[in-house]
């Protein structure tokens, strides 16, 4: 069959069950729709700031769309925290309690709803309830909240009661705005006030979790660059102010510079130490080689007073020009008058010691007759440069013991120094990494706060005057439509499992036979009346199909079978016989038990059917011999008889079930009848499927014409 028709005859047929099942279903749910709560919903849009760059953050990396993705995600799932929700729950109901008004509605609470909550709070909790302020009482719920089945607030979260539960809380829907840094927020409730109360908790939850949250890591961080910064701080200041007390102790300005100073100015010791010594030993073998010519003079030069004193006068002058010279530089030198009053002095006594000379007279000539004038001047002169080196040379000697002193004491100053500057700089470098952190560190603190802080609402919510548009127009069409489905699902699991004869296809596919034709037997009421000319109709349309097994001059033999009682033999039997007898044949009727004994041993061997049946004396054999067997449940039939027939017809109830045994039982009397024509007759069988094989039965009434022809997918068609 189409399967297009079969739909279509398949919904006909439970039309009824469609019309009445849905009318009756779409009538409950809008008597029923009637009694369902308004709902009022309050949104609000929160910006984050997770996406934007603040710039802040010198070592940003691109953006890390997964971590992007993670954070909105922890925005989303911080609303179904159940921490989240208990504070909102309690502050919730804190502010109810608190506003609550039991003859008006307000801004906060309806007062059913107000009176419904005052019903269930206990007298010991009412008692917390300071009316003056929201803080006081919710800190009173605060501590009064235990994690124990027997408080009140404990129980209220964990019910199923509306407005405060977790349960409740948790159909609160937040979700981002397509790729936006945006986050909307809505909450859906009957209470406006309750809802508007509740989303403005849930933002200030919200934000104070997320920084929570988002500023602990980064707190600690920098905490701990700051612990460890001021540790490395005080080190590295007992650490300077060891080097500055250790310079001062060794009186060291600028270490460099002072041995520099030490080692040039040495330099410049040597070399007039060098100078003098060498001044002082020429001066004192010249002196030598001449007292050798004038040794008398000399003794008479050397035993004057006076000129002793001028000797040991010029010696101390020079030593303290020496001692000045020493330790001053040539500008200092230049500028110092008493260094210039003793070069005075040295020049006096000079002049004194040459004009000693000229009261030496007596002799002219040395012992060997050389003349002494020159040789005196030179001795002068010599006696005076020795005298000024010797001085010179003993204040040298004090200033070498001065310069060995500083060496001993510089040498393990500058180790003692780079051990320590060493440690001040490493100390140092670390202290500046560790600086560099924690900036870095406040840095990213600073990037997280104004992130953070940008965490704040776009759209205000408001306070919802209108309630929500009502679904029940959506809940009446999905109660109509659901209930369509159901009774079309229903019925169609029906039919795939239901082994109901029924119709042509079913019987054809369940027994594998080929159905002849379907009697409609006395099942529709509606067209009782019309059951024998339907009859008729279906009656002339079998005939038809068996005058092809009728043979001229001969009997023709037709069996009628069944697996069991009341199948309908006798009922289609006479409809056959009334057809044929019309037509002028001579048909014949045998049945079981009337005509002859299907319990005798004769019944049992016959090898024809006229073994069991003889026709009455005088009588002609008929044309047409219609055979009607007992039920082959109960009784054997010989295979000859069924041979002997030209066709084998097996009648079945429409309305019966075909079970697993008929098959067996069918597949057994197929091998009984072997080639012969074996065909299906159905009984008591729906007119919609008699008409598939003898066409639109009576009445015929311009109605049934049109739903025959809509039936029979003639849409178009001028006639049935």
């Amino acid at each position: 069959m189409n399967i297009t028709l079969y739909i279509i005859r398949f919904l006909y047929r439970i039309r009824y069950q469609l019309i009445f099942g849905s009318v009756i279903v779409t009538g409950l749910v809008i008597y029923f729709s009637r009694f369902i709560p308004k709902t009022y919903t309050v949104k609000t849009t929160i910006y984050t700031g997770i996406v934007t760059d603040t710039g802040l953050n010198s070592d940003q990396q691109p953006t890390n769309w997964k971590s992007v993705e993670n954070m909105f995600d922890n925005l989303v799932k911080l609303t179904k925290e159940k921490g989240v929700q208990k504070n909102i729950a309690i502050k919730l109901l804190a502010i109810n309690l608190v506003h609550g008004n039991l003859d008006e509605d307000n801004l906060y609470i309806r007062a059913k709803n107000y009176k419904d909550l005052i019903k269930t709070i206990p007298a010991d909790l009412l008692q917390l309830v300071d009316r003056s302020s929201e803080e006081k009482t919710i800190e009173n719920f605060m501590k009064y909240m235990k994690n124990d089945p027997e408080n009140y607030l404990y129980g209220l979260l964990n019910n199923d009661g509306p407005f405060y539960s977790y349960k409740t809380l948790s159909t609160l829907v937040a979700k981002r705005l397509d790729n936006s840094d945006l986050i909307e927020i809505s909450y859906q409730t009957t209470d406006p006030g309750i809802t508007l109360s509740t989303v403005k908790l849930i933002y200030d939850e919200l934000r104070s979790a997320y920084e929570d949250i988002r500023y602990k890591t980064t707190n600690d961080i920098v905490a701990y660059y700051e612990k460890e910064l001021k540790k490395q701080q005080i080190k590295l200041s007992g650490l300077e102010d060891k080097l500055v007390n250790y310079n001062v102790e060794n009186s060291v300005i600028n270490y460099p510079e002072q041995t520099k100073a030490i080692a040039n100015s040495f330099s410049d010791f040597e070399d007039r130490y060098e100078a003098t010594r060498r001044a002082y030993e020429s001066a004192d073998k010249i002196i030598l080689e001449m007292e050798q010519y004038m040794n008398t003079r000399t003794k008479l030069v050397k035993a004057n007073e006076e000129f002793i004193q001028a000797l040991n006068e010029i010696s101390s002058i020079n030593g303290k020009i020496t001692e000045i010279e020493t330790f001053n530089s040539e500008e200092m030198q230049a500028k110092d008058t008493e260094l210039q009053e003793y070069k005075t002095q040295l020049k006096n006594a000079e002049q004194k010691i040459s004009s000693l000379t000229t009261m030496i007279n007596s002799y002219k000539e040395s012992k060997e007759g050389v003349a002494v004038d020159g040789l005196v001047d030179e001795w002068l002169k010599q006696t005076i440069a020795k005298t000024k080196a010797k001085a010179e040379l003993d204040v040298l000697e004090q200033r070498k013991k001065v310069y060995n002193e500083q060496y001993k004491i510089y040498s393990p100053i500058g180790t003692q120094l780079d051990r320590q500057q060493r440690e001040i700089k490493i100390l140092e470098q670390s202290y500046l990494q560790m600086l560099h952190a924690l900036n870095m560190a406040k840095m990213k603190q600073k990037d997280i706060q104004l992130t953070s802080a940008t965490l704040r609402m776009i759209s205000e919510p408001t306070f919802p005057i209108m309630s929500d548009k009502s679904k029940r127009m959506l809940l009446v069409i999905g109660a109509f439509m659901g209930s369509l489905l159901l009774i079309i699902g229903f019925n169609l699991l029906i039919e795939l499992l239901d082994r109901t004869l029924r119709d042509a296809d079913r019987a054809k596919r369940l027994t594998g036979l080929p159905v002849l034709a379907a009697f409609t037997g006395h099942i529709n009421l509606k067209y009782r009346g019309f059951t024998k000319a339907s009859n008729r109709v279906v009656a002339a349309y079998c005939c038809n199909q068996l005058n092809v097994f009728l043979r001229l001059g001969q009997t023709a033999i037709i069996n009628l079978i069944s697996f069991g009682e009341q199948e309908g033999k006798s009922f289609i039997a006479s409809y056959l016989q009334e057809y044929w007898e019309d037509l002028g044949f001579n048909v014949k009727i045998i049945t079981y038990g009337k005509d002859y004994n299907s319990q005798s041993m004769v019944y049992a061997q016959a090898q024809s059917i006229f073994n069991i049946y003889e026709p009455p004396y005088g009588q002609d054999s008929p044309d047409i011999l219609i055979v009607e067997y007992p039920p082959l449940r109960e009784y054997t039939i010989s295979t000859d008889l069924l041979q002997e027939a030209q066709v084998n017809l097996l009648v079945a109830d429409a309305c019966r079930v075909w079970a697993t045994s008929d098959t067996q039982l069918l597949d057994h009397f197929r091998k009984q009848i072997k080639e012969k024509p074996l065909y299906l007759l159905l009984n008591r069988t729906e007119r919609e499927f008699v008409e598939d094989f003898t066409g639109q039965l009576p009445p015929y009434s311009g109605l049934k014409n049109l739903i025959f022809r809509l039936n029979q997918f003639g849409i178009t068609a001028n006639k049935a």
